[in-house]
């Protein structure tokens, strides 16, 4: 491909063009994405923000809103039950304080009820012999907690299906939480969410939770990142292929 315009010709090679074209679409395309990740953090925090305006949900009489899900997700909620001590769920690979640990989630038998909840009753050290369970709380009796409900976390891609693995006797670490996984090894009826426990709700650790849709300035930056470089290759591309005519002819 040649073109001549004046004293000036843009004279690519072809397979120089096609790889240009490449990662030019590829990092456009990259920037675009971060950008939607950025307007979904957004609803996201919006959707937040709206449902915890409202007012908290009591799971031991609000029997209408109880196993639904898309109408509790987000909302502050108040139960009265007991924890099931005798099952520990250990989410494993997450780091507080630069520290590796787990969240621990435990089921919770709401009073006068067959439904039970899973609760995340927050971040708990794995100190530094991974072989030994940690030390788990343990609350007898029935209890009063207050937390929001919200979805099973997402924790990414597993290279394998890996089952529980059993640290101690009723003590479980997982890669990944899956409500159906645990409702089958604890033999509960479980809710279809999760209740993350609230900083100032007894019963806990460590509770220092992410509000939803935060990172929307990291994913912005990403973005202006993907942007640069498709503006860096592309200056590169026309300064490397736009040759002075009569220069050419000099050096020749």
């Amino acid at each position: 491909m040649k073109l001549i315009i004046g004293n000036w010709c843009f004279c690519p090679r072809l397979i120089t063009s096609l790889l240009a074209l490449v990662f030019f679409g590829l990092f456009i395309s990259l920037g675009f994405w971060q950008l939607d990740r950025a307007d979904y953090k957004r609803t996201l925090y919006s959707d937040f923000e709206n449902r915890q305006s409202g007012q908290a949900i009591d799971l031991n009489h609000d029997n209408t809103k109880l196993s639904n899900k898309e109408e509790i997700i987000w909302r502050h909620v108040n139960a009265t039950g007991e924890f099931l001590e005798q099952y520990q769920i250990l989410l494993d690979n997450q780091v507080e304080l630069g520290q590796a640990g787990y969240y621990v989630y435990t089921p919770f038998k709401l009073e006068q009820s067959e439904h039970v909840v899973l609760i995340n009753r927050g971040w708990l050290s794995a100190g530094n012999d991974r072989t030994a369970s940690p030390e788990i709380i343990m609350t007898n009796g029935f209890v009063n907690i207050k937390g929001v409900a919200k979805e099973e976390p997402k924790t990414g891609l597993l290279l394998k299906e890996m089952p529980p693995e059993q640290m101690n006797k009723g003590i479980y670490r997982v890669q990944r939480l899956n409500i159906d996984e645990v409702a089958e090894l604890t033999k509960t009826k479980l809710l279809p969410y999760i209740v993350r426990l609230e900083p100032g709700s007894e019963h806990g650790y460590r509770r220092q939770w992410r509000l939803p849709g935060s990172g929307v300035s990291i994913h912005n930056g990403y973005a202006f990142q993907w942007f640069a470089f498709a503006t860096a290759l592309l200056i590169i591309y026309l300064v490397l292929n736009i040759k002075n005519i009569q220069r050419m002819g000099q050096s020749v």
